[in-house]
């Protein structure tokens, strides 16, 4: 394992850690959009970068 991807996941899990934290906070108003943001920023789905793409095309 190289520094990268101890840098990398050590910013995955703060990452995880402040949305949590958000959530449990309920500053985010909706709770279907907490999820949703919560699953974006784990799994990085391909339907994600292709909707920002598009949207940057324009």
């Amino acid at each position: 394992m190289n520094n990268n991807n101890v840098t990398f996941f050590s910013r995955l899990v703060v990452g995880i850690v402040v949305l949590l934290a958000l959530i449990a906070l309920h500053i985010i108003p909706l709770p279907i959009l907490e999820v949703l943001i919560l699953y974006v920023m784990i799994f990085r789905p391909r339907w994600f970068k292709d909707l920002v793409d598009q949207f940057y095309e324009r």
